[in-house]
């Protein structure tokens, strides 16, 4: 099955291919004669910022050192190229111009339908087509035993974040696979490839489910089975349907940071 690839991709291709990996972000827009300043502008504001000055008709890019977006941070990599989406995509641009698109929404719902949920996830997509360049991807998964340690190969590879790139390679539909990003033992957000066999956590869309690797993290303090393939069962995982299911084998590989962790479910 083949990835589903939005209408922005290519786009980011052609631009990709005029650079080497990891993709120099700064390089671009020196490039495009785009000004990058990187400052503080508080923890409350936003990560990036786009602004065209009218008067002297250049684009300013505004990234926010206060966020943890430094210039070499997977997550300030990541949101320059956001701001670049907004700068290359074209209606986006048109719109900056002409007063029609605010410089930056402070405030959207994550999954919610509007307009401004729109223009930020076609930005979010632009920015991991222009990290991690499709065709480039491919090849270098292709043939590989999949496993959190590719991931983080991947991560490095490409010098962005170890959820971004799980994510890229959900994308790809190469095999079922299950991400949980959660926060304080409560699960934040969930994403599944279409093949992956269940559709709810054990508990739903809120607790971290206690006998995962995750679940060790969060309420044994235990992070010894972390940053590794282990072995776990749907009936401990999922919302299963059968006994048959509830005997199924996962791994799971767990990413832990302070009161943060990312797992990675797929099948044995």
């Amino acid at each position: 099955m083949m990835m589903k690839v939005n209408a922005y991709q290519h786009i980011s291709d052609d631009i990709a291919s005029l650079y080497s990996i990891p993709i120099s972000l700064n390089e671009i827009a020196k490039d495009e004669g785009l000004c990058v300043i990187y400052d503080d502008y508080g923890k409350d504001t936003f990560d990036g910022m786009t602004w065209y000055e009218q008067d002297q008709n250049k684009f300013f890019v505004h990234i926010n050192r206060e966020r943890g977006n430094t210039e070499d941070s997977n997550k300030g990599r990541f949101t320059l190229a956001h701001e670049l989406g907004h700068y290359f995509i074209d209606h986006h641009r048109h719109a900056l111009q002409n007063g029609k698109m605010q410089p930056h929404i402070h405030r959207y719902e994550p999954f919610g339908k509007n307009e401004e949920w729109e223009l930020e996830r076609e930005a979010d997509d632009f920015a991991a087509n222009l990290l991690m360049p499709l065709s480039q991807f491919k090849l270098d998964v292709e043939g590989k035993i999949f496993s959190g340690q590719l991931i983080q190969w991947l991560s490095a590879r490409y010098h962005v974040s170890f959820s971004a790139c799980a994510i890229r390679y959900m994308h790809l539909n190469l095999m079922p696979i299950l991400l949980i990003y959660a926060e304080k033992g409560r699960i934040k957000w969930q994403m599944r490839n279409q093949d992956f066999p269940f559709y709810r956590m054990k508990y739903g869309a809120y607790r971290v489910p206690e006998d995962t690797v995750m679940g060790d993290y969060f309420y044994k303090n235990d992070s010894t089975c972390c940053r590794q393939s282990e072995i776990v069962y749907a009936e401990n995982c999922f919302h299963t349907y059968t006994e048959e299911q509830n005997k199924l084998q996962f791994y799971e590989y767990c990413i832990p940071y302070k009161e943060y962790a990312f797992s990675i479910f797929w099948e044995k």
